[in-house]
């Protein structure tokens, strides 16, 4: 059987990338009204992807629909954010702790790269270039953990967090104690790996 050179892509699909794009742009923020019919006639689609993807999205906890259907894009609460926080973090140090011994001087070398450019990237104020080396970054030792099913749950978390605009980077505290984090994360790599027995 031949195979298709591309890859096939749902109309719900379709639908939930933009929507997602509207959110990660600004053009639709937490609270914001989402109306089916406007969207039914600016994507050329039925109602039936629009509300797939609506429910799909509910699911991910990025809108939600109440009983009198309106729907809205959900705003995370500051109790959400830290919950989301602990759990990625507890899942990623295990992560860590698995990747260690996959890790290559160049995986170690490349997060270091990372985090220069993650630090410049903050001296010049480029907050989504900042966000998005922060995810290559981790997405090392994500990747070299081996669990599927925890690499997906934490992406699943970090869109929740990420795929709005990023604003809380405009906090210069913040911005420190997530730089340090970074720091240290890669002197635990360094330290793991010096101590390895061959």
């Amino acid at each position: 059987m031949a195979e298709f050179p591309f890859q096939y892509r749902s109309l719900k699909d379709c639908v939930m990338d933009y929507l997602k794009q509207e959110m990660e742009s600004g053009n639709l923020k937490p609270g914001d009204r989402i109306n089916e019919k406007e969207i039914c006639q600016k994507l050329g689609v039925s109602r039936t992807p629009i509300r797939e993807a609506l429910i799909q999205l509910e699911r991910e906890g990025f809108i939600e629909i109440s009983p009198r259907k309106s729907i809205r894009v959900k705003k995370l609460t500051l109790k959400e954010i830290e919950d989301i926080y602990q759990v990625i973090g507890a899942l990623e140090s295990e992560a860590a702790e698995i990747a260690c011994d996959r890790l290559t001087p160049e995986d170690i070398a490349r997060m270091e790269k990372d985090y220069e450019e993650m630090v410049q990237a903050l001296a010049q104020d480029d907050f989504k270039k900042y966000m998005d080396i922060n995810l290559e970054l981790h997405n090392v030792h994500l990747r070299l953990c081996g669990n599927e099913v925890l690499v997906n749950i934490v992406n699943q978390l970090k869109k929740r967090l990420y795929d709005f605009p990023r604003i809380m980077l405009n906090i210069p505290e913040w911005e420190e104690k997530c730089i340090e984090e970074h720091r240290q994360l890669i002197q635990f790599f360094k330290e793991k790996k010096a101590h390895q027995t061959f």
